[in-house]
């Protein structure tokens, strides 16, 4: 696809990219159609967790007759049947993994809302020591100030790396096999060794200072 340099003559939005992206004007299954004509495959659900495609006639029924009977509840103080009905589905599929749903927007708010969730679960408890976390170098967990010090994807954490929370956010090396298995170990030492360094920074932190 062609880049352009965004300015004010040909968007008013500020752009995620350094670039004005196409514009999409329909879409039917996983194609879409690009206002100077050209047809996309979006082979990837968008960023990877769109897997609906557009214009399914079933999902196109349920839509219309939702918003024909209400569109929107503010979910502080009211619930919606969709949304007890999905959240049960959910949790009958999990093979008792799960007793509730809670739901966010997208990736980096859930995240967020673990965070904020799993402390205060040791508060309520009567821990409120606890108030470190212990995440893997290269995973990646969101985009906003509190999920990138989790994270620790370094281009993405680069430009904000003054600001990050570096006293309560650590980092173990990756579960990844293929980059950083030792030459000669086996499977079995690989993993012994990722549990070790684990096991020694739960130690240098505090037992019983990590949430998690």
């Amino acid at each position: 696809m062609s880049k352009t340099t965004p300015n004010p003559t040909t968007t008013a939005i500020l752009h995620r990219t350094p670039w004005v992206p196409p514009i999409a004007v329909s879409g039917s299954g996983p194609y879409i159609e690009l206002d100077d004509g050209r047809t996309l495959l979006d082979a990837v659900g968008g960023a990877a967790v769109a897997c609906l495609g557009s214009g399914h006639p079933a999902v196109n029924k349920a839509l219309k007759e939702q918003v024909e009977r209400i569109s929107y509840v503010y979910n502080m103080q009211l619930s919606n049947q969709p949304a007890e009905d999905l959240a049960k589905f959910l949790i009958e599929t999990s093979n008792g993994a799960f007793e509730l749903v809670g739901y966010a927007s997208g990736g980096t708010e859930a995240m967020e809302g673990v965070i904020k969730l799993s402390r205060q679960y040791f508060v309520e408890i009567g821990q409120p020591k606890r108030t470190n976390y212990i995440a893997r170098q290269l995973s990646y967990h969101g985009n906003s100030v509190g999920t990138l010090s989790l994270a620790y994807h370094p281009v993405r954490r680069a430009p904000y790396a003054g600001i990050l929370d570096t006293e309560h956010f650590h980092h173990v090396s990756p579960a990844y096999a293929k980059r950083f298995m030792k030459a000669g170990e086996s499977e079995e030492e690989y993993v012994e060794r990722l549990r070790a360094e684990l096991e020694a920074k739960f130690i240098e932190l505090g037992p019983d200072t990590v949430i998690g």
